[in-house]
């Protein structure tokens, strides 16, 4: 078969901010044919995503004893970067991350046809036929209704979507998809992987191989090769041998959840009525009653673009309830004690903190982990003030727990996606407040630091009282101590008894 990538004795490495060398990736070697679809597991922080931006020409190997990397157009080998961004597309939490911070005025259509010149956004008049086949791959995708919205509209599982759309618009001899199903719902997974099976049966002339990173079982049935990344090494699985997939999927699998105890403690109670949130003149949640009362645990469900996130940045105080409702937030310091309403942002910030796969994305600081977590102690970002030996304790403390140890001094942007998620949940704890909004806070992380992550939260809860709302469209995400739960659908709420 034809050779699309070929890379030899690849090393990369980085530094800390103090000087400390980081190994990403060690020694790999590896080649691409065409039609040969791949899959690299691994858990967060094993490198998975670093190889994948090389095999982009995102970043580069280390200058010195770093290796080769050769992309083939026509049977001609390039070392160039540009030949890189030429046969591959990605989907990437980067280049979410980019879309995401965007305001862009354009809709979804003109970033899928954009795909067509290798562009970010729409630059000329797109002929029919473009226009047919962006139609097509979003129908394919059962997001056509989508086509016509500002992609600043967009929850993040509707935006995963569309660069998936993108993706295959462009129809590029290599599509590197990493952690796609990060962020979407069931059904639509469903839709995505139906999609890839059919690119991959398909007998079209532009028929791209596909370079699939993930830490889920079971795999596509088109795999034709996989491999495992562990601490920057790539080692080749046979995945036609039941009993060594099934051993290296069984590394994968959750840890069994622990049954803890609440006690009594401080306690936050949320009411909105008859509550409605705008975005840009458009109504996304739609004439809200819920009591949230003391001690109550909640989960909410609701499939991507439902408003589950435009809700939670109204409860935070972060977008505004429109004229003729109301939300009243009671904060108690213990459950005998009399209500304190919050009303000035600053108080809200301090009681109830915010995780989100969103925020992950819009939290561009790269200060140290550390540094990152201290600063929840007073909800900045960036650090303005020397810390208390009392306070760096509890950071000590919360890094033991959390297993961040390791990577204390690292800065954040050089994190994995799971760690990163670490560390901002580390710092929305940290200053002790009364409730959680998580929003998808499991998107993109393995089976093992997910249950790691729910079973420290269960741990919190139990030992502090911390209140949470959890968002999710996934069953499997569910905190086990959840009390109630309430659907969102369209921007109306129902609770589920």
């Amino acid at each position: 078969m034809p050779k699309l990538i070929e890379i030899q004795d690849l090393s990369f490495t980085y530094h800390t901010e103090n000087k400390e060398e980081i190994t990403a990736l060690d020694h790999i070697g590896f080649t691409l044919n065409q039609g040969e679809h791949v899959a690299i597991i691994g858990e967060n922080g094993a490198g998975k995503s670093t190889f994948l931006q090389i095999m982009r020409g995102e970043i580069y190997p280390s200058p010195k004893n770093g290796g080769k990397i050769y992309w083939y157009e026509n049977g001609k080998a390039s070392d160039s970067p540009l030949s890189a961004r030429e046969i591959c597309a990605i989907i990437s939490p980067k280049e979410q991350d980019y879309y995401a911070r965007q305001d862009w005025k354009v809709n979804c259509l003109e970033i899928v046809l954009a795909a067509c010149s290798n562009d970010y956004i729409l630059y000329r008049e797109p002929d029919t036929e473009e226009i047919l086949q962006a139609v097509e791959i979003a129908k394919q995708l059962g997001a056509e209704y989508l086509l016509y919205t500002p992609i600043n509209k967009l929850s993040q599982g509707q935006l995963r979507i569309m660069l998936i759309a993108r993706a295959l618009m462009k129809k590029s001899p290599v599509i590197l998809l990493d952690e796609p199903l990060n962020g979407l719902d069931g059904e639509t997974q469903k839709l995505f992987w139906n999609t890839l099976e059919k690119l991959a049966a398909s007998k079209l002339a532009h028929k791209p191989t596909i370079v699939l990173t993930t830490h889920l079982f079971p795999l596509p049935p088109y795999i034709k090769r996989c491999y495992e990344m562990k601490q920057g090494r790539l080692t080749a699985i046979d995945n036609d041998n039941p009993s060594e997939l099934m051993k290296i999927a069984e590394q994968y699998q959750p840890i069994p959840l622990r049954h803890i105890e609440k006690n009594q403690d401080q306690a936050m109670e949320i009411i909105l009525e008859n509550a409605s949130i705008y975005l840009e003149h458009a109504e996304i949640v739609k004439h809200v009653n819920w009591h949230i009362k003391p001690k109550e645990q909640w989960t909410l469900i609701g499939h991507n673009g439902s408003g589950k996130s435009t809700l939670l940045n109204g409860i935070l105080g972060f977008l505004p309830i429109a004229h003729g409702g109301t939300i009243t937030r009671n904060w108690y310091q213990n459950i005998q004690s009399p209500p304190v309403p919050l009303t000035i942002l600053d108080e809200i910030k301090k009681k109830i903190r915010f995780v989100s796969d969103s925020l992950q994305i819009h939290y561009t600081f790269n200060d140290t982990v550390f540094n990152i977590i201290f600063a929840g102690f007073d909800g900045n970002i960036g650090v303005y003030r020397e810390k208390t030996s009392e306070e760096e304790q509890k950071i000590q403390e919360l890094i033991y727990q959390l297993n961040l140890g390791h990577l204390t001094n690292r800065p954040f942007r050089s994190l994995s996606t799971g760690q990163a998620r670490k560390v901002l949940l580390a710092r929305a704890i940290i200053g002790d407040p009364a409730l959680l909004l998580l929003d998808e806070p499991f998107s993109g992380l393995d089976p093992r630091n997910k249950q790691e992550i729910k079973e420290f939260l269960e741990y919190k809860i139990a030992e502090t009282s911390l209140q949470s709302i959890l968002v999710s469209h996934l069953e499997s995400d569910y905190l086990s101590c959840s009390t109630h739960f309430g659907t969102l659908f369209k921007g109306e709420f129902s609770l589920i008894e």
